[in-house]
């Protein structure tokens, strides 16, 4: 059987991966159970499918950025790029050893991973920043409305008054 990770201490991390910001995180699941997490779709759950470099790349980033201490023995969790339907169909990932920074199992076309069997895979999330004007304009918003619903309510109020001193 495959010496894949036992948890890490950490579900997610934040690391950069050619000048963009990622969330990492990782879940136990299968193929078969979860395709859609499978793929560079969009907003790209798995930015390194189909480039094996690319995956090797995030798998090196959240070791350095985790770092040996906070692992336990054994291998990260499978960073998938590929995906071969033909039979009963493989998935192809890398998974960074714990211990050695220099140590990536390679799960290729000679040891692929089963579609059925849950193993834990990774995946990851592109952190987009929000122009800086947006957070302005929210707050131009909300002072408007706040503005106007005082208006509306002391007219309302007004108006209230001069019902209860006409009727009374």
């Amino acid at each position: 059987m495959l010496p894949l990770a036992t948890p890490l201490a950490v579900q997610a991390v934040s690391i950069n991966v050619g000048g963009t910001d990622y969330e990492v995180f990782y879940t136990s699941t299968s193929y078969n159970a979860n395709p859609d997490l499978f793929g560079a779709a969009s907003p790209g759950q798995m930015p390194w499918w189909g480039n094996a470099s690319l995956a090797s790349a995030f798998a090196l980033e959240v070791y350095n950025q985790l770092g040996q201490d906070v692992y336990q023995v054994g291998y990260g969790p499978v960073f998938a790029y590929d995906y071969n339907p033909a039979n009963s169909g493989e998935v192809y990932g890398l998974a960074q050893n714990t211990l050695d920074i220099n140590d990536q199992l390679n799960l290729d076309f000679t040891a692929p991973l089963a579609v059925n069997v849950m193993h834990p895979y990774a995946y990851a999330k592109a952190n987009t920043a929000v122009p800086a004007p947006m957070p302005l304009f929210g707050a131009a918003a909300a002072f408007g409305w706040a503005r106007r619903l005082r208006k509306n309510i002391k007219l309302i109020n007004s108006k209230g008054c001069r019902f209860n001193q006409e009727a009374g």
